[in-house]
């Protein structure tokens, strides 16, 4: 099997997990996470993923999708369904894919929470310092963004 393959299957019994966790009065254990649920634009699935998440200002939020394929759903901007905090909320939800918009998107959040922030999150952008223009848009071809904005209220 490929690596590819096994961490998939890690991913998958992972989310096992902490999806109920998130779901119950014991979601704190994983503060950082929430759960996205989106309608899959090609199978009509409905699907609840946990990512992590970047409470960016007052009813905006962001999640990045690095390696896997569910911001794609995003495209052109969708609604969906946030649990951030034991709380749900409706969002709409919208797929930055442009690699010089997420690389820069990408800065503003070592910028904002330092240069170990996204460490650890496969984005491949230099450890203990700011990316370059150049690193951060080689990250931004690695992954996307996903923008929430929260419907009727903040998160």
């Amino acid at each position: 099997m490929s690596a590819q393959g096994w961490d998939r299957r890690l991913f998958t019994a992972a989310n096992r997990v902490v999806r109920p966790v998130l779901r119950s009065r014991g979601h704190p254990v994983f503060g950082g996470l929430m759960l996205v649920g989106y309608t899959g634009v090609r199978t009509g699935r409905e699907y609840e993923i946990p990512v992590v998440r970047h409470l960016r200002g007052p009813g905006e939020v962001w999640a990045f999708g690095a390696r896997t394929g569910w911001v794609g759903n995003l495209r052109g901007g969708r609604e969906v369904r946030l649990r951030i905090g034991g709380r749900e909320f409706r969002a709409e939800g919208t797929a930055v894919e442009e690699p010089e918009e997420v690389g820069a998107l990408l800065t503003e959040l070592v910028r904002e929470y330092g240069a170990r922030s996204l460490r650890g999150r496969a984005l491949g952008l230099p450890w203990g310092r700011e990316p370059t223009a150049e690193e951060a848009a080689e990250a931004g071809r690695r992954t996307r963004v996903a923008r929430f904005r929260v419907l009727g209220g903040g998160a």
